[in-house]
Parts: structure tokens; C-alpha cells; sequence
């Protein structure tokens, strides 16, 4: 087969490739994923605390991750970056929320689900501060283990004040024992969340529920049930008989968003560990748009400059290596599309940088042309010489780039790992288009009058070689 011949398959294959790519930039494919700081959302910055109640572990790291994941992909954001930063931080990237302050109370809120006979609760006192004191510590975090502070309000219990305990023995059953909540809706039309206990739980509520009824019946008082989340009562149902069938309930005054976050953070568990917000920061979408914009900009102005420099410099040359640098872009476009990258500013960055690398290369490879059209070779010998010679220093230069793509992917994180990703494809299709597209393209054209025209060509030939 001729060197022609081939080269033209090559192109064709190339068409395929362009092809593919547009159908994954155009509707109705997925559009591109845009990263927290080009359509707004919220960035938050969670960190373990250690105490003796909940103390800080890998293992509770990463299960916190798991959960805080299983709770955003609940609230239905698209794209969230929720990863480990460090040995014991959590950053939660949400792109495109817009109830900020919900999805902040739902992914820190620790969702810690107990059930008590009210007998445990022992002494009442009317602040936190007395209850620490009555108990020798100063904080709650200095609470010894299995023990727990409770605040019963005074809307829940009926009393005319909040009331205060430190509950020092275990919970009679816990959130673990749960298999599911709901939403739903009582007599009165008020919403109240449905818990589900699993087999065991079952087991464990009814015999809890009918010892409770016992008691109420031998010394004729209302006996009560107390169901505290993070250490707030939120029901106190009266107990007269025992629960069979692993169902209760939570009631209160709630609001149907209130019952609908509180449902959720009880399906996905509650985290092993305390975590505390450090850090947060809200983007508008307008600030957002306005980054893209700008950053779009960039690019093209970029872009264009790069274009018209290399007809100026290398006339019918450059046009060929700007044709390539287009089908470079759209087969990068497609690409992070077709994986589901979320594209980024530092993202945008690494795009921008590579379309200066793809037009290197194609300078490199022009002037060992330049240097072979020199000594007086045809331009198709002087194009395969000068792509031989020049692809070695390019295959090095653009290696290293992509160690170090590969090196800050796995290691950075947030923006970096998305300059990281984009540098790293980047360079891959731009090597490809310099080395296949634009040298398949300069050998078929080759034979044209114009490709034979060394002005136009913006080279200078010596002495003419008589055979190709």
C-alpha cells in the first residue's frame, strides 16, 4: 500500500474519531459537568473531633465519607466531590445546590438515634452548665463514655422549662437497629417520621415496649419512652402496651422539610464520629457564570492567536497544524464528556496549556521539515525525515507531562486533580493529532501544486531533489 493510501486511511480513522466525539458533545448527549466554581454550589470543610463519647478512627473516617456520600446523592446533587483531605478533615464539594443551609444541616448533622425509659434520666437541671457540673466535667466532650447529655425542651415535655440530664447508662435501643424511616402524617395532619426496625430491632423494641407497659400497669403511672436524636428528645410517646410488628414513630412540630431531612439522615445511618464545620464557602451562580464566561474567553482569544500565528509564520503549514489543533479540541471536548469529567477553572487552565503543547509540537516537527526542505529535499522526503527526527524529543517532552498528570491526580485533590486530568488527556490527543493527523495530512497533500510552493509553504528550499 502506498504511503498515500495509508495516510488516508488514517484520516478516515481520524473522521470516525471526530465523529464519536461530537455525538457526545452534542443534544442530546449528557452535557459537560461544570465544577463548583463555574455554576455555584457549596464547598464545606469538615473536621473530627475527638472526645471519649465518639473517638476519632480511620475506620469512622472513612464511614463518615460513605455516609455524608449516601446522604448528598439522597438530596440528588450531581457531581459531588466528597473525599478525605488529610488524616482527619472531609471535604464536601456540592455543585449547583441551591438550599445551601438544608444540605449543610444534613451532611454534618451526626443523626445519633436513642431510645430511653424516661426512669434512666435521673436528676433534671435547668442549664447545661449545671448538668456538667452536677456530672465533674466542664464540657460534653469530657463526658465519659456511655454517658450522654440530653436536653428534653420544654415544648416536648409539656413543663414550663427546658430540662437538662446526663444520662449515664446505655440507650435501651439505637438508631443501629433501624432498617428504614419515612415521612408520613398523623391524625392531626402534622407530618412525623416513620421508623422501621429491622429483625433484630424488632425483637429488641417489643420486649423494651412491653417491660415498660409492665411497669405502668404495677405502679399506675404513665411510663414514657423518651427518642432522642444528638442528644435532644424529640418524642416522649406514652408506653401501655408492648409494640409488636418493629414500628414506631417520631412526632412533634415538625414541617414536611423537617420530617423529609430528618427521615434521611436516619436511612443512611449516623456518623461514627463528630465532625465540625471549618471551613465553608458559597458560590453564587452568578459568580459562577461570570467565571465560566471569562474563562471561555480566555480560551478562544487563546486560541485564535495561536491560529493566526502559525499561518503568519508557516502559511499553508500552520493552516494544516490549525486543522489539527480543531480536531484536538473536539476529540478532548468529547473525551471528558464521554468519561464525566467535571470540568473546572484549573480544568480550563490544563486545556488552555495543552493547545500551546499540541502547537509545539507541530513547531518542532516544521522546522526539521525546514531543515530537510533546506538541503533540498521534496517536501513529502523532507516531511518524513523531519517527523522521524523531530518525534523523539517530542515523545520525551510530552512523557513527563503526563508522569506528572498521573503523579498529581492520585496525590492533590479539589481543582488540582481536575488540571491534573485534563492536562493528562490533553497531551495524550495532542501528541496524537500532531504526530498522526498532521503528518497523514501533509503527505496527502503533498502532491498539490500549493504544497509544492515553498513560499507558500513559508520555507526556503535548496537545491531541488529530483525524486521523492
Amino acid at each position: 500500500m502506498s504511503p498515500v493510501k495509508r495516510n488516508v486511511l488514517f484520516l478516515l480513522a481520524v473522521a470516525v474519531l471526530v465523529g464519536v466525539a461530537v455525538f457526545f458533545i452534542v443534544p442530546p448527549a449528557e452535557k459537560t459537568n461544570l465544577g463548583l466554581d463555574l455554576q455555584g454550589g457549596l464547598a464545606v470543610m469538615l473536621e473530627a473531633k475527638d472526645n471519649a463519647r465518639a473517638p476519632r478512627t480511620s475506620e469512622g473516617m472513612d464511614q463518615a465519607v460513605s455516609i455524608i456520600n449516601d446522604r448528598v446523592n439522597r438530596l440528588g446533587v450531581t457531581e459531588p466531590e466528597i473525599q478525605r483531605q488529610g488524616e482527619w478533615k472531609i471535604s464536601v464539594q456540592l455543585p449547583g445546590i441551591e438550599n445551601q443551609e438544608d444540605a449543610l444541616e444534613i451532611i454534618g448533622k451526626t443523626a445519633v438515634l436513642e431510645f430511653y425509659d424516661t426512669n434512666q434520666f435521673g436528676t433534671a437541671y435547668a442549664t447545661e452548665a449545671e448538668a456538667l457540673a452536677a456530672a465533674g466535667v466542664a464540657s460534653s466532650n469530657e463526658l465519659p463514655a456511655g454517658t450522654r447529655l440530653v436536653l428534653w425542651p420544654a415544648e416536648q415535655s409539656g413543663a414550663a422549662a427546658d430540662a437538662w440530664y446526663v444520662v449515664d447508662t446505655e440507650p435501651q435501643i439505637a438508631g443501629s437497629d433501624l432498617s428504614g424511616a419515612s415521612v408520613g402524617f398523623d391524625q392531626n395532619n402534622q407530618a412525623k417520621v416513620d421508623l422501621e426496625f429491622s429483625a433484630a430491632g424488632a425483637a429488641k423494641f417489643a420486649e423494651v415496649t412491653g417491660r415498660i407497659a409492665q411497669t405502668a400497669q404495677i405502679t399506675g403511672t404513665d411510663q414514657l419512652l423518651a427518642i432522642t436524636l444528638d442528644g435532644r428528645v424529640e418524642s416522649a410517646p406514652r408506653v401501655l402496651e408492648a409494640i409488636e410488628g418493629g414500628n414506631a414513630e417520631i412526632t412533634g412540630s415538625f414541617s414536611v422539610d423537617e420530617a423529609k431531612k430528618l427521615a434521611l439522615v436516619l436511612k443512611t445511618g449516623a456518623l461514627p464520629i463528630e465532625l465540625q464545620v471549618v471551613d465553608q464557602r458559597a458560590i453564587g451562580a452568578t459568580l459562577g457564570k461570570e467565571s465560566l464566561r471569562q474563562a471561555l474567553w480566555a480560551g478562544f482569544i487563546g486560541l485564535i492567536l495561536v491560529g493566526v500565528f502559525m499561518v503568519a509564520y508557516y502559511r499553508l503549514l500552520g493552516l494544516v497544524a490549525d486543522v489539527a489543533l480543531f480536531v484536538y479540541g473536539v476529540l478532548l471536548w468529547g473525551v471528558l464528556n464521554a468519561i464525566g469529567a467535571t470540568l473546572t477553572l484549573p480544568g480550563i487552565a490544563g486545556i488552555i496549556l495543552t493547545l500551546g503543547m499540541a502547537v509545539d509540537a507541530n513547531v518542532i516537527i516544521f522546522a526539521r521539515v525546514k531543515e530537510e526542505v533546506a538541503q533540498g529535499k521534496t517536501l513529502r522526503t523532507a516531511v518524513d525525515t523531519g517527523f522521524r527526527k523531530a518525534f523523539t524529543a517530542i515523545l520525551d517532552a510530552n512523557v513527563t507531562t503526563v508522569l506528572t498528570a498521573v503523579v498529581l491526580f492520585f496525590t492533590a485533590a479539589g481543582g488540582i486533580r481536575g488540571f491534573a486530568l485534563t492536562l493528562g488527556i490533553g497531551v495524550v490527543l495532542s501528541m496524537f493529532t500532531a504526530v498522526v493527523v498532521t503528518r497523514s495530512l501533509l503527505v496527502v497533500l503533498g502532491g498539490l501544486p500549493a504544497f509544492n510552493n515553498m513560499t507558500l509553504l513559508g520555507l526556503r528550499a535548496g537545491t531541488a531533489e529530483k525524486s521523492a
